[in-house]
């Protein structure tokens, strides 16, 4: 087997705000100074910048290490209303993931992490369609209308 990482489907391009809280069982392990710019010492908000019926890939600027379990919630793109004089967003979606890759993608630092879903519910497709934008909707075979490859001749 090779070390080769496959999507296994097709994502689509987002730009929401989002939350990455990290599971209570995990808390001992992972957890974010004060000093980190995180949103609290469990969580780091950061932006979600793509989606599948797989998983989410976000970016952030704390690390969080791989196979890392949380809750991530992405947020609706206008506010809701204010609190405390900081604008209150809506959350559009909210599950349970785990942490699959993360690669440092800039110098402040900045951290381009893959999530996947843990334990997808039945409405999961449904729910990831509700926070795209106008687009076609999410193929989850993808690969399914390709052509068969063809046979190199003899």
């Amino acid at each position: 087997m090779s070390g080769l990482t496959t999507r296994h489907f097709e994502r689509r391009e987002i730009d929401l705000p989002m939350e990455f809280a990290v599971a209570e069982p995990q808390r001992d392990q992972v957890r974010f100074s004060p000093r980190s710019g995180a949103a609290s010492a469990y969580a780091v908000a950061g932006r979600a910048v793509d989606v599948s019926p797989g998983g989410l890939g976000v970016r952030i600027q704390q690390f969080i290490p791989r196979m890392a379990e949380g809750v991530l919630r992405v947020f609706e793109s206008e506010p809701a209303g204010a609190s405390a004089g900081a604008p209150r967003r809506a959350v559009a979606f909210e599950h349970r993931v785990k942490v699959r890759r993360i690669v440092m993608c800039g110098h402040e630092p900045t951290y381009l992490v893959g999530v996947a879903f843990i334990d997808p519910a039945p409405d999961l497709d449904r729910r990831v369609r509700a926070i795209l934008p106008q687009v076609a909707p999410i193929d989850p075979n993808p690969g399914a209308e390709l052509p068969a490859r063809s046979r190199p001749h003899a």
